[in-house]
């Protein structure tokens, strides 16, 4: 093959890699200021595009990783997911206890970190055990914690518009 006719397909290759990769990464909130082990970006990696909901109880004690973010793990029917409850100042100011053993029902964005761990960024969270329920994030993934930052949503009643068994919730302006 000639010079000329070689050139321009590795050129091709070589662009259609970078924009794939940088693709793959996007979708997940990869590449963020300082996403730990994890590779997951848990403050605007959330992607509607994989909402769930599970459902199963609590494996362990609520632990802060190295970005200051709370996690607990969960141990559904078939894996141990491990829920981005978002960063401890946050977390401390909803007052929900989360005890091993505890059932709960989580929705949230599924995603895989590069750690091979199974992470669920929470929207909303209900202990079953308790009946204690918090909304972390809107429909859209717009976290509970920069909603006083020009969000469009206003948290309202008591809590901040966290829900605690059954009281406050938040509104649309």
């Amino acid at each position: 093959m000639s010079r000329d006719g070689f050139s321009p397909i590795i050129t091709l290759a070589v662009v259609l890699n970078c924009l794939l990769i940088g693709t793959a990464f996007a979708g997940f909130g990869f590449g963020g200021d300082d996403p730990g082990k994890s590779g997951l970006d848990f403050n605007k990696g959330y992607d509607v595009n994989t909402v769930t909901t599970v459902s199963g109880r609590v494996a362990s004690s609520p632990r802060i990783d190295e970005n200051e973010h709370v996690f607990v793990e969960v141990k559904t029917d078939g894996e141990i997911v491990s829920l981005s409850l978002g960063p401890k100042s946050f977390w401390e100011k909803q007052q929900i206890p989360l005890h091993p053993n505890d059932d709960v029902t989580v929705k949230g964005s599924k995603a895989q970190g590069r750690d091979g761990k199974i992470y669920l960024m929470v929207q909303n969270l209900t202990n079953r055990t308790t009946g204690a329920h918090a909304v972390i994030r809107n429909e859209r993934g717009r976290t509970g914690w920069s909603w006083g930052r020009g969000s469009g949503m206003m948290p309202h009643g008591p809590g901040g518009g966290m829900m605690r068994g059954g009281g406050g919730g938040m509104m649309r302006h």
